[in-house]
């Protein structure tokens, strides 16, 4: 399997445990539920439906890695770069006691991947809008989520981001497809 076949990837950076399994139960879920579900109702649905296409909901395959401070979320974007399966997105705490915080995290990250989303998500982060966009932008591939988090809010924008990642995705692979057919014509 490519890294272009793979599911996304999401980073959760949080130092509160707590959150970290809430993000976890929202996040995780998804995928327990859709195989569940599949696995349960599968004679009924088919005795009902007959064979219906058994391929996975691509709206919430994803895999997800957490860690609770910063410096942890800066060293897990950088290994997944170098191992050429980057993160698709990354939800940021903005404080995070006693390492960096999320806005140092962030710039940090956007170093190392301009590809990805950042998603800053905090009660209250001392940063203004502006200053998360200045060091976080471009304005396309940052967003802010106010704790708390409602879990269909968090789960909508893990959707849109790794959708819109889908479609960039099937759009370059389409071009260097093109690319190639071009190169072998010749």
């Amino acid at each position: 399997m490519t890294t272009t076949d793979k599911p996304p990837r999401i980073l959760v950076a949080d130092d509160d445990m707590g959150v970290i399994a809430a993000y976890r139960y929202v996040l995780q879920e998804c995928e327990a539920d859709r195989h569940l579900g599949r696995q349960a109702g599968s004679g009924l649905e088919q005795e009902l439906f007959g064979d219906g296409d058994d391929a996975p909901d691509e709206d919430t395959s994803w895999r997800v890695h957490f860690v609770d401070q910063g410096d942890d979320a800066v060293a897990a974007v950088r290994k997944a770069v170098a191992e050429r399966d980057p993160f698709t997105a990354v939800f940021l705490d903005i404080s995070m006691p006693p390492g960096i915080d999320g806005y140092e995290a962030a710039e940090e990250i956007r170093k190392i991947d301009p590809l990805v989303h950042i998603v800053f998500v905090s009660a209250y982060s001392g940063y203004d809008e502006e200053d998360l966009l200045d060091v976080a932008g471009p304005p396309h591939r940052v967003s802010i989520l106010p704790k708390p988090v409602w879990p269909l809010d968090l789960k909508a924008k893990a959707i849109a981001i790794c959708r819109d990642a889908r479609r960039w995705r099937a759009s370059r692979d389409a071009v260097r497809r093109s690319l190639a057919a071009l190169r072998d014509a010749r």
